[in-house]
């Protein structure tokens, strides 16, 4: 068994989930086995004592904070609670910006600490959809019409961007290129509201994606491994508002989760092989839900997330238990594959130092 250390928190709208998400990865390690160290990150980026940590986990001391406050202090010097934590490997469960788009993975690189998940590259391929979009199309894996805008675009000529986007059929969905929980999200049905959703979603990154609407249903499979990857049974997300926004999946608790998805086995199976398809051609490692859309008989790929929520009513868990794979050994798993890529990713540098010493 190992000493894992759980970062959660983190500077994202997405913040309390992650705390929550931690409390069970914590749960899943410790009846595993596994030695333990929380790792909470601020709301203003700072690292925390792991005591406090602890505490906002829920473990001793029984505290169980939905937010870790601001530490108000610069973030750098705060990093020796991680750097002194003396963990074996990492298991962030901070999701969104600054926790599943690379830049948390590198630091992880640079520590060389094992660490469960996707690297850094591929972390920051899933969380810009745009580039998402067009890695799946140069594999051949089926994602919803799209244009895309750039804030310099929108400030230049307007209506020229209007006029790209009409092309699609109505409703279209404007969100930005980068960012998570549905943040930023407009369901435009004419015209007319296009650059004042354009605009809205460039509040929130410099790229904005219009996508055609689909009128079909979101369904999720889970993904785990490293060479070998494995599918779960599939889930289905029925919406409470007019799509899956932030509301619907935070605030109102409204959205339906239903596990296994009534499909015919033939569907399940294909969608099961795209979800596993569209995993490999991002280079993922370790774990990822993968999100469709599917409307009549076409299926498509909506988004991969690289680090999914944990917490109790989450798909990813949900859908292993559902496929044999109770939380205690899904985690076990990810830590072994974070120590497996670790020991490749090491061979591989070890493999270029001896090239270079024989020139």
């Amino acid at each position: 068994m190992a000493h894992v250390g759980v970062i959660f928190g983190g500077r994202s709208v997405e913040h309390a989930v992650s705390i929550v998400s931690a409390r069970t990865v914590v749960r899943g390690l410790r009846e595993a086995g596994h030695q333990v160290t929380p790792l909470g990150i601020a709301q203003d980026g700072c690292w925390v004592d792991p005591a406090v940590a602890e505490k906002v986990i829920g473990g001793v001391g029984g505290e169980t904070g939905s937010v870790i406050p601001a530490v108000g202090s610069p973030i750098a010097p705060t990093l020796q609670h991680l750097i002194q934590s003396g963990v074996e490997a990492l298991f962030p469960i901070v999701h969104g910006t600054w926790g599943e788009d690379g830049t948390l993975q590198g630091l992880c690189e640079m520590l060389d600490l094992p660490y469960v998940g996707a690297g850094v590259t591929a972390s920051a391929l899933a969380m810009d959809k745009v580039l998402f979009k067009r890695q799946m199309q140069a594999v051949g894996v089926p994602v919803v019409d799209f244009e895309v805008v750039t804030r310099a675009d929108l400030q230049g000529d307007p209506k020229a961007c209007v006029r790209r986007a009409e092309r699609l059929p109505f409703p279209v969905f404007v969100k930005p290129s980068v960012g998570g929980s549905s943040v930023g999200v407009k369901k435009v049905d004419t015209p007319a509201c296009l650059e004042t959703s354009l605009a809205f979603a460039l509040r929130f990154d410099e790229t904005a994606l219009v996508e055609k609407g689909i009128k079909g249903r979101e369904i999720e499979c889970a993904v785990l491994g490293y060479g070998k990857i494995e599918a779960s049974v599939l889930g289905e997300i029925v919406p409470g508002n007019d799509f899956y926004d932030y509301a619907d999946k935070y605030l109102q608790d409204t959205a339906k989760l239903i596990a296994p998805a009534d499909l015919p086995p033939h569907v399940a199976d294909h969608l099961r092989d795209i979800a596993v398809r569209s995993f490999q051609a991002i280079g993922g490692a370790g774990l990822a839900r993968v999100d469709f859309l599917v409307e009549g008989e076409d299926v498509y790929v909506n988004e991969i997330n690289t680090l999914p929520g944990f917490t109790s009513i989450s798909m990813y868990p949900r859908l292993w238990g559902l496929t044999g794979v109770p939380l205690p050994d899904l985690v076990d798993r990810l830590v072994k594959i974070a120590f497996e890529r670790h020991r490749d990713r090491r061979r591989l540098d070890q493999g270029i130092k001896d090239f270079l010493a024989e020139l």
